[in-house]
């Protein structure tokens, strides 16, 4: 848990200095954003028991901080997954998108519904709007208007 707050604020300081970067050189830097939804703590609840999915997110948040690059950064909001990833290639994040969906389905996630949603910043509409001023601003703002761009689900058993 202590690892996830961690994270959390490395995570937080980093979007705040990309941020600020833009401002003073809108192109100089390239990222995706990516935003994995495991829906609301009581399905997860429901699904494994609440300490045992506790348990498991941060476990899953250990994992992907292990493989994933150093550059990455992975921080956990509840059931809330936001990873950072510097890149040159689209490319680069649709492999971090189905490198997250692997592990996540090795450490037990491969039976929950998750909604993944995929930013490419530096984005001139959302970085240059004065009301998103701070990176909890700005994860609020993306999550809540966010287009989800793949649902992985469980997929029916065919006999």
């Amino acid at each position: 848990m202590q690892e996830d707050i961690v994270a959390r604020d490395r995570f937080m300081f980093t979007l705040e200095w990309l941020m600020a970067l833009f401002e003073r050189h809108p192109s100089a830097l390239h990222f995706g954003l990516i935003h994995v939804c495991f829906h609301d703590k009581e399905s997860l609840g429901n699904a494994y028991g609440a300490k045992n999915a506790m348990e498991m997110l941060c476990h899953l948040a250990r994992e992907l901080r292990s493989v994933f690059r150093k550059t990455d950064l992975i921080a956990r909001f509840g059931t809330d997954f936001w990873i950072l990833a510097p890149y040159a290639l689209p490319e680069t994040v649709t492999d971090k998108v189905k490198q997250f969906v692997e592990v996540a389905s090795q450490n037990g996630f491969d039976i929950v519904d998750r909604d993944i949603a995929i930013f490419e910043l530096p984005n001139v509409e959302i970085l240059s709007n004065k009301a998103l001023n701070t990176p909890a601003k700005l994860l609020e703002h993306l999550k809540a208007t966010r287009q989800i761009a793949a649902r992985w689900e469980q997929s029916p058993v065919t006999p």
